[in-house]
């Protein structure tokens, strides 16, 4: 009787058992997070915190499907230099965008509903803004791997043209910067790098009195591009009421805009229309440790 009863528990102990091993195989396996701690490369020396007072920022995500497409997968307002993102499914690729535009700066980050990662893009210019600047990074990563905390740091994805000339006589009533800008940019090319635009170009004017000083310097900002010979003016309102008109050239023979440089023209007021002599200028005006650009 003893064994029969003994049995009997073996008998419920290795169902119990069994039962707990067939559940423990319906249980799907827990989803991951990641942090991202964020920063800011306003001034291209040190990067500093974000700075959510003074940048609007959001965080696209999008997922790798079956067929190695990233499609959207969500957005989200960053409202803490530090964001957790939760619920990722494992054994996935991601792709995260970060961007972020000075506060009240029209056109606005904007709003995907779904689309493919290659379709994913952002409108910089909506009219004449000489001033906009966006920055951004980009992070690919699985699900699988073992980091769970990375550091971001959003560089500027704009550059800048910019005008100098001395103006140590006080002849120039005014000065007018012409230049044609590109209005939209793509999320998916490489942060730091190539920047992918498309659309028409947006003319953007810039009119300033200058100071007198042998150092006079006026920018516009733009999305890179390759060259813009000839795609631009400046205009200089002398005070004797004639005027004096230069086309956009460089000593270099191109006039390219990277991301985050501005490139300078140095203009040789000889009355030449081709006197300009061309250069880039550091990340930052050394002077006040801010950048160089608008």
């Amino acid at each position: 009787m003893k064994h029969g009863i003994l049995f009997q528990i073996l008998l419920i102990g290795w169902a119990l058992a069994v039962s707990s091993c067939e559940k423990s195989v319906d249980i799907p396996e827990a989803s991951r997070s990641v942090r991202f701690q964020l920063s800011l490369d306003a001034q291209t020396k040190t990067p500093q915190r974000l700075d959510l007072e003074s940048y609007t920022a959001k965080l696209y995500t999008f997922k790798e499907t079956s067929t190695e497409e990233f499609v959207f997968a969500d957005e989200q307002e960053i409202v803490s230099p530090t964001i957790t993102v939760s619920e990722l499914d494992r054994n996935t690729r991601y792709k995260f965008v970060f961007l972020a535009t000075p506060k009240g700066q029209q056109p606005a980050l904007p709003n995907l509903v779904g689309g493919l990662y290659t379709d994913a893009l952002m409108q910089y210019l909506e009219g004449n803004q000489p001033g906009q600047e966006v920055f951004r990074n980009i992070l690919t990563l699985s699900s699988a791997d073992a980091i769970d905390s990375y550091s971001i740091v959003l560089t500027r994805q704009n550059g800048a043209i910019q005008i100098r000339m001395s103006h140590t006589d006080g002849t120039i009533k005014s000065v007018k910067l012409e230049v044609e800008g590109m209005p939209e940019m793509f999320f998916h090319d490489g942060t730091g790098g190539k920047v992918l635009t498309q659309g028409t170009a947006v003319t953007l004017s810039k009119s300033e009195q200058p100071p007198v000083t042998d150092d006079y310097r006026i920018s516009i900002n733009l999305l890179p591009t390759e060259d813009l010979t000839n795609r631009g003016t400046l205009t200089l309102s002398l005070m004797d009421g004639t005027e004096q008109v230069y086309n956009l050239k460089s000593t270099l023979g191109t006039i390219p805009i990277y991301p985050n440089q501005v490139t300078w023209l140095l203009l040789k007021r000889s009355g030449d229309s081709s006197s300009f002599e061309a250069g880039f200028g550091g990340h930052i005006d050394l002077d006040d440790d801010q950048w160089d650009g608008v």
